[in-house]
């Protein structure tokens, strides 16, 4: 006859074998699942020298840098973080948007949409900025089932003559919200 303390041990050991298998499970659904997660990214570490202008965040031009992901048949949420190092000859706005499939730039439409107010010239000093926006499906500005691309613009305001900004190292990536 089995007594109450073999009992116990057997019911506490199917417990931990129950939890076991269901953190396994948990682990195996997790990694089969890896492509909701996957993202795109591009990294560049040369300093680029942007010259150009808009105003009040309208016509500002696209500065080269793009990041896709593919949609599904119902539109889902997209986040795209851009992080940078950078410096400015002359104070003035610079403003920072996205280019969403070739819709023009937008700037505070998803997001943050300015650098800080401030000359840093070349003396070494660099600015760092990160900037996270949403893009949404009320948006209407995603594809589905396609690939969406994301091109980072932006340009000084149009109230100072001879605006640069000088982006270093910077990151900017997209994956789904």
């Amino acid at each position: 006859m089995k007594t109450s303390r073999e009992n116990q041990m057997k019911t506490t050991s199917k417990v931990i074998e129950s939890f076991v298998f269901t953190a396994i499970l948990a682990c195996l659904i997790a990694a089969g699942s890896g492509s909701a997660f996957a993202q795109e990214v591009f990294r560049t570490d040369k300093t680029q020298i942007f010259k150009n202008t808009c105003l009040s965040g309208i016509g500002c031009a696209d500065w080269g840098e793009t990041v896709s992901t593919d949609e599904p048949s119902t539109l889902e949420p997209v986040v795209v973080i851009w992080s940078a190092r950078y410096f400015v000859e002359t104070a003035d706005i610079y403003f920072v948007g996205l280019d969403v499939n070739h819709t023009g730039c937008q700037t505070g439409v998803y997001g943050p949409s300015n650098l800080e107010y401030i000359a840093t010239k070349p003396t070494g000093h660099f600015l760092t900025v990160t900037f996270q926006w949403i893009v949404e499906p009320e948006d209407g500005v995603l594809t589905k089932g396609s690939s969406n691309t994301f091109e980072l613009c932006g340009g000084g305001d149009d109230k100072v003559a001879g605006d640069s900004i000088n982006i270093g190292q910077n990151t900017l990536s997209v994956a789904k919200y």
